[in-house]
């Protein structure tokens, strides 16, 4: 049977695999694989370079379309197409793959055009709101995407059995009850020690992440972090493990021993 502190160390193993694995972010994803049989692309549009689409993933929330962005800033020579209608590699692109759009499946993850959707979908590194623009990002073919509460949700169900699906939403998380009918989780208190697999809400609710804790950093609530994180980041970055997320930390939460041992 295992024990708390394994299935901590278990949630933060999946978590950098994926991070590993080149997962990207894409909002309202949760294990989203776009494949040849199970679909999640764009559509493909390759005779307008102004709005050129290329094996990248979709998905539809309340409405809106959302493109992935590919980690266009994790690879070198990804990011943002100034210029899409007179840029010479995107022209060079077009022209080899315009007349086969299936080409997009077993593409892997080399970079191919597409037309970034979503709402302030920023590349924080150049200070550039990518919406509605162009950009080179990693294809999307069997890759999965995650956005930040949709991977810690999975991560948790996979490894313990459990959902907490809108626990970081609840004032105090110990409503939320295993199947075992006993608290789900409760909230760190301030300059209470981190440990690993703790549940950092940042801003209010508007990012959350796995700390990694390994060096059991004090949780100080209201306050930038500066501990290292597991994390679905954002869309040109997508999961990372083992870097900062610098925002306000606004609530911690801890699982309970029953919410991580629940699956054995």
């Amino acid at each position: 049977m295992a024990t708390a502190e394994q299935r901590r160390q278990e949630i933060l193993n999946v978590a950098q695999g994926l991070a590993k694995d080149g997962a990207h972010y894409l909002w309202g994803a949760e294990g989203l694989k776009p494949t040849r049989t199970g679909g999640g692309f764009a559509p493909v549009a390759l005779d307008r370079p102004a709005s050129a689409t290329f094996c990248a993933a979709t998905n539809t929330v309340g409405g809106q379309v959302f493109v992935c962005a590919g980690r266009c800033s994790r690879r070198t020579g990804g990011g943002l197409i100034p210029s899409p209608d007179t840029d010479s590699r995107l022209t060079a692109f077009l022209a080899q793959w315009a007349g086969k759009p299936h080409s997009q499946y077993g593409w892997g993850d080399e970079l191919t055009p597409r037309l970034v959707k979503g709402d302030n979908i920023m590349d924080y590194a150049r200070n550039i709101d990518l919406t509605d623009k162009v950009v080179w990002g990693e294809g999307c073919d069997e890759t999965l995407h995650f956005d930040c509460g949709g991977l810690v949700r999975l991560v948790v169900l996979q490894v313990c059995g459990v959902i907490i699906k809108g626990i970081s939403l609840l004032p105090d998380p110990a409503t939320m009850l295993t199947p075992k009918n006993t608290p789900m989780a409760r909230k760190v208190k301030a300059r209470e020690a981190l440990w690993p697999a703790d549940i950092v809400v940042y801003d209010g609710g508007k990012h959350i992440a796995f700390a990694i804790a390994d060096d059991k950093p004090l949780y100080v609530e209201g306050s930038k972090s500066s501990f290292k994180v597991a994390q679905a980041e954002c869309a040109t970055d997508g999961v990372n493990y083992g870097e900062t997320h610098n925002a306000t930390a606004t609530k911690c939460i801890r699982l309970s021993d029953d919410a991580l041992t629940y699956k054995n």
